[in-house]
């Protein structure tokens, strides 16, 4: 099956078949990323707050402050 087939059947499938699909990428990608995912989270339950972003740091670095066109 090729990519564009395999595209096309995945949009086709039902919400909760989706949702599995979905899933079980999220979780391969994981697996083939692990220290990467590690360290994200890591960074996310960090409980300290000398470590935390400032909400307006975040939304400057991911750009959310602009208009999109």
């Amino acid at each position: 099956m090729s990519y564009q087939e395999l595209k096309v059947e995945a949009a086709n499938l039902p919400d909760r078949e989706r949702r599995e699909l979905i899933g079980h990428l999220l979780s391969v990608g994981r697996q083939r990323k692990a220290a990467y995912w590690d360290s994200i989270e890591a960074k996310i339950t960090d409980s300290d707050p000398a470590h935390w972003v400032e909400a307006a740091d975040l939304d400057s670095a991911l750009r959310l402050n602009e208009k999109a066109e």
